[in-house]
């Protein structure tokens, strides 16, 4: 006994006097576990590779003993029958069982079919082939899909990029490129620096207090990089920055047909303005982007032989200064080079950048392969892809060709964000490193806390950051030490004012009364993009605005009309869809559509047909019903909530819902998004969701912002297809679920189409929805609680109807079921005409139908919310005098 006393005094003494090392030597073990973990990001991937190996293999076995079973088993039912007709040694010995077995022989059945379905598993095998089998229901495919890469693959990332690509040349391009890297061969290891300093070089250009009367003006070409639908914040853009000295080079991105027909439209009496010809489909941080880039410096170099420095701006870009001053500054430093470097430790930027890593681009996806050194010799440098360049270094940039500019090209053809590097680490290693200003003369607008959200995970192998949208709050940003002209992002469908606000400081107010300042209109469908360039559900809505739209002009057209059903209406096609805000906010759809009256139509081999000189385009404006209701107006809830909405296209860095007014279908992801005012105190709002059958499907919990305002994103597990109808979110506060302080409804409709295609057997299945009620919740939360403590009763009528409405799969039944659900959530009260004059109207009205006292619908151009009418603040016009068109 004593000496276990003397054993504890002595160890509590050992401790006391080593405590200190104990700790350190933790810590060290604790730093030495996260680096491993920071130096192997794709660990998790790895194992679920792995563990899907294991099984693929596993079951590869097994398929294989059971077919070598069934064909024992086969063969041996032959052979007792004394039938001699199959020979194990023939080469065609498969295809011969294959073609005899009898459908009862069952060895190709999978059981792990349910499990697995009828994905496509890859595997590395022993012999160095990476194979795709299909596993079907019922068979296996005739032959394997192969592809050879020309090594074993061992680069950890290669293989998750190869497991995860789904077309085999994209396989191929990344085990080869793999290939290349594992054998040293595809990389230059040094290259050859030609800059006369030792270090990196910066020139400092600041803004001059004035500038020399004797300065020769610069010319500019602007390489304007554009996609999306925001035609009308391009023509403003392009509205503010133009000036008959300078030239304009614009890239519209592949899958932006819409942009690309209406901007070929409007330039066509500009003749400093050309549309590149080509077009590529370009990702965020891929090597495409670079490529388009030096493409269009190209074409920009034997286009125009006098321009002096090139600026690529995105559509997204806006002047914070006048054309005049740029001018001036860069006449100041003719010379000089202006990118913007990252402005940290160079060894963070470049494990941030991921400059040491390999990367390839295929399937418009950037797929990181592993690890790479830099080059020795060079100074790797990077920061922003916004530049100002001046033609020297562009021309040595295309038509250069010593080691140190191709080996860079080629450097940069296999790495992550290569536009936001190439041009500073050419300049500084060049021998016009001298030219290098540290300044891109743009501010961008930071957020990094919601701008570096790993958005663009689904399109690259890595997390990186977007800037986020300016606003009115944000312009004392533009407030800074070192000379700017441009700034981004603006987006006038997220924010007018700020643009409105840049604008009328440089170039003035518009004169009082100028229609169209505060408004603000942006295609969302157009017909010359084909059905298939929308989702069905919006297909689906926009269809039903026609029609509601429709119904009610012949509401009035009709009206004391001896002849109302031959003097009415219908839609022939879906022309446009325009949303439509005024003073920031979101007021509707513009549905435009061509129409001909029924008198005037025909039915050939049952179809109808319309005389197109007699049809008639109108423009229906459809506005959303607020749904949002304060049930308690003395609760917590009433003081601090500021609005609220549903919808399916979050926008997690600007907090708003993109698909405007909530187009919700069976197969959506719904999103809550509710605004809160300041306070002092937060608590905590329970939502629950409940289905049209009045069965509750979701609920979840989340505090208010604590003592500032702000914005809730609550994700509702709703498990698809939702049922049709309408849904009602109920708020509670601190769980007193005795009291409704809130409700919103948002609806769900049934479609239309399916795969842009109207009509279809499958609609009966999506547009029943969820059969059983303990299955809605997607999540598998466990509702029992919930539904026994609101204790809601089923709407058993409403069920019985659901059921008899998604019978209906194509036609007019379908049309009335969705039109009834989707007049619940937006109303068509105001139309308006496109043609010219009533003139037009009445020539194209059939006499029979023309009546005095009928309303002549007013002309779309004199309607405000119409798109139609006036908006010079986006309207590109005549040159004047002066060179500009502002």
């Amino acid at each position: 006994m004593y000496s276990k006393l003397i054993l504890i005094r002595f160890m509590k003494r050992i401790l006391r006097k080593w405590k200190l090392y104990l700790y350190i030597i933790m810590f060290f073990l604790l730093v030495q576990a996260l680096i491993a973990l920071q130096t192997n990001p794709n660990l998790l991937e790895e194992e679920e590779m792995r563990r899907v190996k294991e099984m693929q293999k596993m079951r590869q076995d097994q398929l294989a003993k059971a077919m070598l079973q069934g064909e024992k088993s086969h063969l041996a039912k032959f052979e007792k029958d004394g039938v001699d007709i199959f020979n194990p040694k023939d080469p065609r010995f498969r295809e011969q069982f294959l073609q005899h077995a009898d459908k009862n022989t069952g060895v190709l059945e999978d059981p792990g079919d349910k499990e697995f379905g009828n994905k496509q598993i890859s595997n590395l095998t022993k012999s160095n082939l990476i194979e795709e089998i299909h596993f079907e229901d019922d068979e296996l495919p005739n032959e394997k899909v192969k592809f050879a890469p020309k090594c074993e693959v061992t680069l950890k990332d290669a293989q998750s990029a190869i497991f995860r690509a789904k077309s085999e040349a994209c396989k191929q391009e990344i085990a080869d490129t793999a290939c290349k890297h594992q054998e040293k061969m595809l990389l230059p290891k040094s290259m050859n620096r030609r800059c006369p300093h030792e270090n990196k070089f910066a020139f400092d250009a600041p803004m001059p207090a004035s500038f020399s009367e004797s300065l020769r003006p610069v010319r500019i070409c602007f390489m304007l990089v554009v996609h999306g639908r925001a035609f009308r914040q391009f023509k403003r853009l392009l509205r503010v920055i133009y000036h008959r000295d300078h030239f304009y080079y614009i890239h519209v991105d592949k899958r932006s047909d819409y942009l690309f027909r209406e901007i070929k439209k409007v330039i066509k009496q500009y003749p400093n303005v050309v549309v590149a010809p080509w077009r590529m489909a370009t990702i965020w941080g891929g090597s495409s982007l670079l490529q388009m880039l030096l493409r269009s410096m190209s074409d920009v170099l034997r286009l125009w032989t006098k321009w002096d420095f090139f600026i690529n701006l995105s559509a997204l870009d806006f002047p914070i200064e006048s054309d005049e001053k740029l001018i001036n500054f860069l006449a100041t430093y003719r010379d000089k080079n202006f990118m913007k470097s990252h402005g940290r430790d160079d060894e963070k930027f470049i494990r941030k950048q991921g400059l040491n890593r390999l990367f390839v681009e295929c399937e418009q996806h950037m797929w990181r392969l592993g690890e790479r050194d830099l080059p020795e010799g060079i100074i790797v440098n990077g920061g922003s892809d916004w530049v100002a360049l001046n033609r020297e270094i562009c021309e040595y940039a295309i038509r250069g060709k010593d080691d140190l500019l191709t080996d860079l090209k080629h450097w940069y053809k296999y790495t992550l964000l290569p536009a936001e590097s190439f041009f500073h680490t050419l300049v500084q290693n060049s021998e016009k490193c001298e030219s290098f200003v540290d300044n891109n003369l743009r501010v961008t607008n930071w957020n990094r806390a919601r701008g570096c959200k790993c958005q663009y995970k689904h399109i690259v192998d890595w997390c990186g950051c977007s800037p986020n949208d300016f606003y009115p709050s944000d312009l004392g940003r533009l407030q800074t030490s070192r000379p700017v002209f441009f700034a981004r992002k603006f987006e006038e469908i997220i924010n007018q004012e700020v643009v409105n606000h840049l604008d009328f400081k440089i170039y003035g107010k518009y004169p009082s009364g100028t229609p169209g300042l505060n408004s603000y209109w942006e295609s969302c469908y157009d017909h010359a993009d084909g059905a298939s360039s929308v989702g069905d559900s919006f297909l689906t809505h926009y269809s039903s605005f026609a029609r509601l739209g429709l119904k009610e002009i012949n509401s009035h057209l009709t009206k004391n009309n001896p002849q109302p059903d031959a003097c009415q209406l219908h839609v022939d096609r879906i022309l446009q869809v325009e949303m439509h805000k005024q003073r920031e906010q979101f007021m509707g759809y513009i549905v435009t559509v061509e129409t001909t009256w029924r008198s005037l139509t025909e039915r050939k081999d049952n179809v109808e047909i319309s005389d197109p000189d007699k049809s008639v385009q109108m423009q229906v404006f459809v506005s959303p019903q607020s749904t949002l209701r304060i049930t308690d107006k003395s609760s917590e809830l009433a003081s601090r909530l500021e609005g609220a909405a549903v919808g399916t296209n979050w926008d997690v860095k600007e907090l708003t819902l993109r698909d405007w007014g909530g187009i919700i279908g069976p197969n959506s992801d719904v999103h809550l998004v509710a605004r809160w005012r300041r306070a002092e105190e937060d608590f905590v709002v329970t939502v629950v969701a409940i289905d049209p059958l009045n069965v509750v499907s979701d609920y979840n919990d989340f505090r208010t912002p604590a003592k500032a305002a702000g914005v809730t994103e609550t994700p509702l597990s709703l498990r698809k297809p939702m049922r049709p109808g309408k849904w009602t979110i109920r708020f509670y506060v601190q769980r007193q679920f005795n009291n409704i302080c809130a409700e919103i409804n948002f609806f769900v409709a049934p479609l239309e189409f399916v795969a842009s295609l109207p009509g279809g057997a499958s609609l009966s299945v999506d547009n029943m929805g969820i059969v059983d009620d303990t299955t809605v919740n997607a999540a598998s939360r466990n509702l029992y609680t919930m539904r026994t403590t609101l204790n809601l009763k089923k709407d058993e009528r409403a069920a019985e109807k659901l059921v008899l409405n998604s019978k209906y799969t194509a036609g007019p039944k379908l049309q009335s079921w969705v039109d009834d659900v989707i007049v619940l959530a937006w109303t068509a009260k105001e139309y308006c005409t496109v043609a010219e004059s009533p003139a037009e109207w009445t020539e194209k009205q059939p006499k029979s139908c023309y009546s005095q006292r009928q309303i002549t619908p007013s002309r779309c151009a004199d309607v405000s919310w119409s798109s139609f009418s006036p908006d010079p603040k986006s309207e590109l016009g005549r040159v004047k005098s002066n060179g500009r068109i502002r």
